[in-house]
């Protein structure tokens, strides 16, 4: 899915690129770059369409229409009649489509939910966009760092900035439901109307839609060659499981799973994954392939493997590299055109990220997962309508969080139901810790005059234009918001980009059309509030009776060392006693980071200190403090260009 569209003011002067996908457009003023693209076909009204990726179909009221032709039909029928490209949003998949008419005038739009960037730059004579920055012009530090998009990447789970945004000032990425449109020379970026969903009650008939809606997107994306689960043992993966064998049998479906050696001293800290993976792969009669996340011996041997990777997609993040092995091994055990799968994302999608039991510690996973519960039911609608009425503070589910955390700054609440709506988009996805009202104070990293601007300039980019919608509207801004924060992150947008790498079509089940529509219609009581209903209510509701699956094997521990060890840390036992720790103290030591981050900004002496006592005390660091140290490293690990 590499491509380059570039754009010539006056007649092109260079058509060259150091590693050059083929030409698959050429005009005096414009040429288009792409590797084999899904198809190209010329339109009645003198436009070429390229499609870049996959769009696997539309929606229809028979369910997605899947087949190359009524896709070609459709958008030949669309990109004729329609002034506008409203109509993008019924197109299932991930892609890049580019129409360009006889004017070499172009437009330029990804899928509904931005799945694959396009970066843009305007130069002199004219712009380039493209997959990623390795195709633009990288003399970029001469217009210097966006010092916001920097904080996002070091203050935020995710570690990278927002869609629209990059770390460089002269160059940006295209939003979700935005449109580059390129008249005359001239680029101007569209914004397509945001269509939110407003929760509705639900009934036992929706069991039913939902599961239509999950099995619906497995069989359009399925391969009848094979299909590949990154098996986790969680919800999501073993629900794709069986999923597909419900679909195409257990003949064409295999497991991977990545075990996790990220000290010698922890040994595999993955152990109980590892372990119900395995019975989940017995049960069903598939092959579960073991590759190894190894860091415990391979730490720079790891890193280099996605160093040009991550720097031109400016990925930071282990979740990534363990992405590229992963996708590394899927590509060993391949033997023909098969579908990879992943259960990505569904925790955002059902329980905006609370489903993983961590909430609060208890030994009773069943009150764990309430406490996600209650976790989700503060970012919901009856809770937020109690901040507008200046009654949250009487919640008791509240005052047990703010009790949990009493070591933690808050806001107060502003007056204004406009900037209160700010605030609760601000908790939710531009701060540290996920609680409404929680403070950007809490990001040591930045000073006041930092913290004023990151949070202006996110704010207005991102959520200005949800501070007026109905309450009944707040989980599908919710969803609609994910795809510019934690979907778009390196923990989450690196599994497809390192697929890409090794040409295999991969798909994350829970990112389709249908089922977002399904969650963001999806009521409070759907085990989102305090009702009684599990997180991932009908998800889980589907598997137990709706489909072959043996749910007696979700009990025990959920996933890993610390889920019975909470003393336990990944980052910890990554940073101080993998293969990464000399790699990283001599990376660190030489501060480069001082040279790009601004000194009105960020608080570079307190950074400065993090490093010092990593470098040279036995005194480990804990806490933030630990957590700062990793995003620091991670981010000088990736690098930038000069």
């Amino acid at each position: 899915m590499d491509f380059l569209v570039r754009s010539f003011k006056g007649g092109a002067t260079n058509n060259t690129l150091e590693r050059p996908p083929e030409i698959i457009h050429s005009s005096s003023e414009l040429l288009v770059y792409g590797s084999t693209p899904s198809f190209i076909f010329d339109t009645n009204k003198l436009k070429k369409v390229i499609v870049l990726g996959d769009i696997i179909g539309f929606s229809s009221e028979q369910g997605i229409r899947s087949s190359k032709d009524s896709v070609r039909s459709f958008l030949k029928q669309k990109i004729e009649s329609s002034n506008s490209f409203q109509w993008i949003n019924h197109l299932e998949g991930r892609f890049v489509l580019i129409i360009i008419d006889y004017k070499n005038n172009f437009w330029i739009s990804t899928d509904k939910f931005g799945k694959k960037d396009v970066y843009y730059q305007k130069r002199k004579n004219g712009m380039d966009l493209s997959s990623d920055m390795s195709f633009l012009n990288q003399k970029v530090a001469a217009a210097g760092y966006d010092q916001s998009a920097i904080a996002h990447s070091l203050s935020f789970y995710g570690y990278r900035p927002p869609k629209k945004h990059t770390i460089y000032n002269d160059i940006r990425r295209l939003g979700v439901g935005e449109i580059a449109e390129s008249i005359d020379g001239q680029l101007k970026i569209i914004k397509l109307k945001v269509e939110l969903s407003s929760t509705r009650e639900y009934n036992h008939s929706d069991h039913k839609t939902y599961k239509e809606n999950f099995l619906g997107y497995l069989e359009a994306t399925g391969s009848k060659e094979g299909n590949i689960v990154y098996l986790s043992s969680g919800w999501d993966s073993t629900s794709i499981l069986a999923g597909l064998i419900h679909v195409f049998g257990k003949k064409s479906v295999r497991g991977v799973i990545g075990k996790m050696l990220y000290s010698e001293r922890s040994g595999n800290c993955n152990i109980y994954e590892m372990e119900r993976a395995q019975k989940f792969a017995d049960y069903y009669g598939i092959n579960l392939m073991v590759t190894e996340l190894n860091y415990a011996q391979k730490g720079l041997e790891n890193f280099s493997k996605v160093e040009e990777i991550f720097l031109s997609n400016q990925f930071h993040s282990f979740t990534g590299v363990n992405h590229f092995l992963l996708a590394e091994a899927a590509n060993e055990m391949r033997n023909g055109n098969e579908s990879i799968f992943a259960g990505e994302i569904s925790d955002g999608a059902h329980n905006f990220g609370f489903s993983q039991y961590a909430s609060i510690f208890h030994p009773s996973l069943d009150f764990r997962e309430y406490s996600d519960k209650m976790a989700t039911y503060l970012f919901g609608p009856t809770f937020t309508q109690l901040i507008l009425q200046g009654h949250h503070l009487d919640d008791p589910i509240y005052k047990l969080f703010l009790e949990k955390n009493n070591q933690s700054k808050f806001d107060p609440v502003e007056k204004d139901q406009q900037e209160i709506m700010r605030q609760v988009f601000q908790s939710m996805f531009i701060r540290n810790g996920r609680l409404p009202l929680w403070s950007g104070k809490n990001i040591s990293m930045l000073r006041e005059e930092g913290l004023e601007s990151y949070t202006q300039e996110m704010t207005k980019t991102y959520f200005n234009d949800f501070v007026d919608i109905e309450m009944n509207q707040l989980y599908s801004s919710f969803l609609h918001l994910y795809n510019s924060f934690h979907w778009q992150g390196s923990t989450v947008a690196t599994l497809q980009t390192m697929c890409d790498k090794f040409e295999m079509n991969s798909y994350l089940p829970f990112w389709g059309n249908n089922i977002q529509e399904f969650l963001s219609l999806m009521p409070e009581s759907w085990g989102r509030g305090l009702d009684f209903n599990r997180t991932k209510y009908p998800l889980k509701e589907m598997l137990d009776g709706g489909i072959d699956y043996p749910i007696g094997l979700q009990e025990g521990p959920h996933s890993y060392t610390y889920d019975v060890d909470h003393s336990f840390n990944h980052n910890n036992e990554l940073i101080y006693h993998s293969a990464l720790n000399p790699m990283a103290k001599d990376l660190l030591k030489q501060k480069n980071y001082q040279s790009i981050l601004s000194d009105s900004f960020f608080d570079i002496d307190y950074l400065d200190r993090l490093v010092d006592q990593f470098v040279d005390s036995e005194q480990p660091l804990e806490g933030s403090e630990r957590e700062d140290l990793v995003s620091l490293f991670l981010f000088s690990q990736t690098g930038w260009y000069n």
